[in-house]
């Protein structure tokens, strides 16, 4: 989506005017101006400047706004951050990671290189950061990364009057969107929403108002899980339990979008052969050149096997060479349908909607080769007429015919098992559906075609 209009000319003018702030010097004039802006728009400001004029505005926001740049810092860009941290000193970059809340540090140290992360958590004034590095210890992608460990939560004994009283003394808190329910050891026992609590009456305790059957993850679940979950039912903070059902964190819905927008991005990458890494070193040619690298060298095998297939069947049929005039059709057309069809997959298994079981696939399957062979009957009988009208041979039209249908209903079984099956194994699917996998389609269609051709080809020569 594209900011408005008015967006975007407000900060065309706030970069316009903190560029002549730059060039005259006017420290005073800078820090009025940072503090006049939200830190998201100051991070947008910053994006449009030279590295070295980065620091020197992040410079004085840090002494005037310490709050602010912790904000700024994480609304950054990736490459962004990481060309501004790495001309900051590790003592400058704790500074700012001490006063932001512990799952935005998180998310800030753990988008950094891991020589540049070494530095910082190695660094000897990052003692007030222990908490920081307890949340990096949880898997990566896990719940315990993303929660937010400063949550609020009563004891069940608590009557209603006292928990508004409480929460009306909670400062620290980022957000409270529901009143957590706990028992003397700190076990997840209940929940009520605060309009509940408001309506209650006020001397009934948590005990008695509150909904045992909660809506919870372990630390170790993966972040998509928590994000299906606050999907399915409409929440806008899920809880976050220890193996012991002790309540440890919690992940709120700024950072459940945040999750689905990196997925999202995350499987657009990998769909197209490469990584997320890419937004970090998008200014390194040959570092972006290597994370490529193995997905190019994938397909470059596969096209490679396709030429030698081309080359055998060329020499097998040299009167026949006609053929070749449909090997972009057959290739092209089964690779758009097997991308279809591993799409449709993909999205089936990171909605929920699939699943790991064996028959909500064996639905998805059944239906993607039954809209296959729809679409491979209608598209060959369409190519058959143009290659029969081409040769005015019938075999030839039976041949392309046959093969155009063929290829599109294997290119459909392919498509929709690859996510599955690597999904099976441990894998992430959507590499099912990057280049190495959309090959796989070229090299079965070459071998349907001209598998028919050469058992026929006697008629096709004639």
């Amino acid at each position: 989506m594209e900011p408005a209009p008015e967006t975007s000319r407000r900060t065309e003018v706030l970069a316009e005017t903190l560029a002549k702030f730059l060039e005259r010097g006017a420290r005073a004039n800078i820090s009025k101006l940072l503090g006049r802006v939200r830190p998201e728009d100051v991070a947008t400001l910053l994006s449009a400047l030279p590295a070295e004029r980065q620091l020197e505005v992040f410079e004085i926001l840090s002494a005037d706004y310490p709050d602010a740049a912790g904000e700024v810092l994480t609304a950054l860009e990736p490459a962004r951050r990481l060309a501004l941290l790495e001309l900051m000193s590790p003592e400058e970059t704790a500074s700012i990671l001490e006063r932001v809340p512990v799952d935005d540090a998180v998310f800030v140290v753990e988008s950094l290189p891991p020589e540049l992360q070494e530095r910082v958590l190695e660094h000897a004034d990052l003692k007030d950061l222990a908490d920081v590095q307890i949340q990096l210890a949880y898997p990566e992608s896990s719940a315990g990364r993303l929660m937010d460990t400063e949550f609020f939560a009563l004891p069940e004994s608590e009557t209603a009057r006292s928990a508004i009283a409480a929460i009306q003394e909670q400062q620290d808190v980022e957000m409270i969107f529901y009143l957590y329910v706990v028992d003397r050891d700190g076990h997840l026992v209940g929940v009520t929403s605060l309009r509940q609590l408001l309506l209650t009456k006020p001397d009934l305790k948590l005990g008695e108002i509150m909904q045992r059957s909660v809506i919870k993850a372990r630390v170790d679940s993966d972040q998509t899980e928590v994000a299906e979950l606050a999907s399915r039912y409409d929440l806008l903070a899920i809880p976050v339990v220890d193996d012991q059902n002790r309540m440890v964190g919690i992940v709120t819905v700024d950072d459940i979008i945040d999750v689905v927008r990196e997925e999202a991005t995350d499987d657009l990458f990998k769909v197209a052969g490469t990584t997320e890494d890419e937004l970090l070193y998008e200014d390194r040619t040959l570092r972006i050149a290597g994370l490529r690298l193995r997905s190019i060298l994938a397909s470059l095998a596969g096209l490679l096997a396709t030429g030698l297939l081309l080359e055998y069947f060329q020499m097998r049929m040299a009167d026949a060479l006609f053929l070749l005039a449909f090997v972009p059709v057959i290739m092209g057309l089964g690779g758009s349908i097997g991308t279809q069809a591993s799409a449709v997959t993909l999205r089936g298994l990171s909605t929920g909607r699939l699943g790991s079981g064996e028959v909500g696939f064996g639905r998805v399957l059944g239906r993607q080769l039954r809209v296959g062979a729809v679409l491979g009957l209608g598209c060959g009988l369409l190519a058959g007429l143009v290659a029969l009208a081409l040769r005015q041979n019938p075999y030839f039209g039976g041949v392309v015919a046959a093969a155009l249908f063929l290829a599109v209903v294997i290119a459909s079984l392919v498509g929709a098992t690859a996510p599955w099956l690597f999904g099976k194994l441990g894998l992430d699917p959507a590499v099912a559906a990057g280049p190495a996998v959309a090959t796989l389609h070229d090299v079965t269609g070459i071998l349907v075609y001209f598998g028919l051709a050469h058992l026929l080809l006697a008629q096709l020569a004639r």
